[in-house]
């Protein structure tokens, strides 16, 4: 399928609404939500006549009697040497009714749990617009804010092109000390300043790289979950929209570790589209797979630990490639050893135990793994139900294969892409590093924390998610590791 559309297409975006309309045969698509994005060199001096604009859509009149909450971290963020949130708010203080809000839990990064949102949203309550500066956790603790308060227009200042999040309708949160994803709202308007994220530290945006990518694997955990029955808003029109986002990324990707404003605009409009696809398919399946699963993972257990938690694209990155070789490590062991298919199935009842008892370091109570054994028994039940599908789908084993590596890079790819941009790719270039022990527990029982079908599922049925299959998988990491730093 090739689509009428590029990346230019995000400064008009009726043209991707049409887009989307012309391929939606199924009419599962969201309607998209946001009418603005801006990316470029100087966007701020737009700030007043977006907002202007949005609030005479909502039928309000803007003026001095405007109320506007603008919801920031304590983190400073400079422009050309000059505060950044200062500069917003003295545009905002000249036109409205303006209002910093500082949401602080005290953490150096800063989470979306229960109290965040609350104070949050409570801040927020009888505002006429919220504008949120800052990175990915700021935006979707705004978005919820504004959904909860009803509040008209919600415009989203970039400052880091670290995560996909803010041109999407969707909001990470935690949720009895697990990350979920929830559906929010879409903003009305993003604003990023292209010289903003370039002068943004190099870490955010190698963080923003590690999101990316992926891209070139999510899809095949979106891909086996749908011909395995476990996934039905499977749809191959919002793939070919992320192949857009990667258009040219092997040429400006060491731009990325070079601090280059031109690798960095292109990473903040290839985010933006990838924000728009997950907001559009109502799913955050074609770009969250196991990788996402465990940086989840890392945030809860830091979280609950009341740890340092690192920075999620980063961890993302890392995680893809892992992902990668678990599907390799995957094939491998089906060509070796054999499978068979009918034996995928174990009694639901007697998975409760390795699931609950996984958990039991981390709390001792039992809340968070009686909350994790909900979502995997689920998982589990959808499994056994389409049990027929699923014989069907090994036996063309061949054409699963096939669909699925179409959809997807190699471990050796994407540690190599990841080296170029200066990104981690291994666990011990995060910051904070984990300890090899917290490492594998993650990778061991990621799959256990959410209903999202993905390949660590099919190695845990069929047995070979043990301590040796995740060695095999780490050892393979680390094989792609250090190829991509032999070739540069």
């Amino acid at each position: 399928m090739a689509l009428d559309l590029a990346l230019s297409d995000l400064s008009r975006l009726a043209r991707v609404r049409n887009v989307l309309a012309e391929n939606d045969p199924n009419g599962q698509f969201a309607e998209l939500g946001m009418a603005e994005v801006h990316i470029s060199d100087d966007v701020l001096p737009s700030l007043t006549e977006v907002i202007d604009r949005h609030l005479r859509a909502a039928g309000r009149v803007p003026g001095p009697r405007t109320r506007v909450c603008m919801i920031v971290d304590p983190v400073r963020i400079t422009r050309a040497g000059t505060d950044l949130k200062a500069r917003v708010e003295a545009l905002l203080s000249g036109r409205y009714d303006a209002q910093r809000i500082i949401i602080d839990d005290g953490h150096p990064i800063l989470h979306a749990d229960e109290r965040s949102l609350d104070e949050a949203a409570e801040a927020s309550v009888g505002a006429d617009v919220i504008v949120s500066v800052g990175g990915g956790t700021i935006t979707d603790m705004a978005k919820i804010a504004a959904e909860r308060g009803a509040v008209p227009v919600h415009v989203v200042v970039q400052t880091a092109a670290s995560v996909d999040g803010y041109t999407d309708n969707f909001s990470v949160v935690l949720q009895n000390g697990v990350k979920t994803t929830l559906l929010s709202r879409w903003p009305e308007a993003v604003l990023t300043d292209t010289q903003v994220i370039a002068e943004a530290p190099h870490y955010l945006n190698a963080s923003g790289f590690g999101e990316l990518l992926s891209m070139y694997v999510a899809p095949g955990d979106w891909y086996l979950a749908a011909r395995m029955g476990m996934d039905p808003k499977y749809a191959p029109v919002l793939l070919e929209m992320l192949k857009l986002c990667g258009e040219g990324v092997e040429d400006w990707c060491e731009g990325i570790g070079r601090g280059e404003a031109s690798a960095c605009a292109n990473l903040a409009t290839a985010l933006a589209m990838r924000g728009i696809v997950t907001g559009v398919g109502g799913t955050t399946a074609s770009l969250s797979g196991m990788e996402h699963l465990i940086s989840h993972m890392f945030d809860m257990v830091n979280g609950e630990l009341h740890e340092p938690t690192g920075l999620h694209g980063a961890q993302v990155g890392v995680g893809s490639v892992v992902r990668a070789a678990a599907w390799e490590v995957f094939c491998e062991r089906r060509d070796e050893e054999g499978l068979d298919p009918a034996a995928l199935f174990p009694e639901i009842d007697g998975c409760e135990a390795r699931v609950t008892e996984a958990f039991a370091w981390l709390d001792p109570t039992g809340r968070i793994g009686a909350e994790c054994w909900g979502r995997y028994r689920s998982k589990l039940s959808m499994w056994h139900a389409g049990r027929a599908q699923i014989l069907g789908a090994f036996d063309d084993w061949a054409g699963l294969r096939a669909g699925h590596d179409e959809l997807v890079f190699g471990s050796h790819a994407i540690a190599r892409y990841l080296h170029r941009a200066g990104a981690p790719k291994r666990f011990s270039d995060l910051d904070p590093a984990p300890t090899s022990e917290r490492m594998r527990w993650v990778v061991a029982n990621c799959q256990f924390m959410r209903e999202r079908f993905t390949v660590a599922d099919l190695l845990t049925l069929a047995g070979w998610w043990d301590e040796a299959g995740v060695a095999r998988v780490m050892a393979r990491v680390e094989e792609a590791c250090a190829a991509a730093e032999r070739a540069g």
